[in-house]
């Protein structure tokens, strides 16, 4: 039993090294759009036409709130796009951490409960 445990405690260190290693983050999504412009004599009013775009819209919770801003595909976009997938990173790499310390919780052994010296089997049981 101990060797698994200490199998887990190097593989949680190796786990909290990569943590170290997360760069810039921010929570939130991104999705991908296309928009009809509204006018009927453009050619994204036919119906098999997806639309103008795409557009990028990042959205976040701000204070509860949902806030959304749009972007172009460039720079801007690019930087978001990495931000948001090194926040998922760091998700990944909690729940990992999370279900590893379940394990190790599991593995590590219960000490000895011996009683108190002086404080007899039913005292102890109030």
């Amino acid at each position: 039993m101990t060797d698994h445990l200490d199998e887990l405690l190097a593989e949680r260190a190796k786990l909290l090294q990569e943590f170290t290693n997360l760069k810039d983050m921010r929570q939130g999504s991104i999705s991908e759009n296309f928009r009809r412009c509204g006018s009927p004599t453009c050619h994204c009013a036919a119906p098999d036409h997806p639309g103008h775009g795409p557009y990028y819209a990042f959205t976040r919770k701000v204070a509860g709130r949902t806030k959304t801003i749009n972007r172009r595909p460039g720079p801007e976009l690019d930087k978001l796009q990495r931000e948001v997938a090194e926040y998922r990173r760091f998700r990944e790499l909690c729940h990992r951490l999370l279900e590893l310390n379940e394990s190790i919780c599991d593995a590590r052994p219960i000490p000895d409960a011996s009683p108190v010296s002086g404080v007899s089997d039913k005292d102890q049981r109030r």
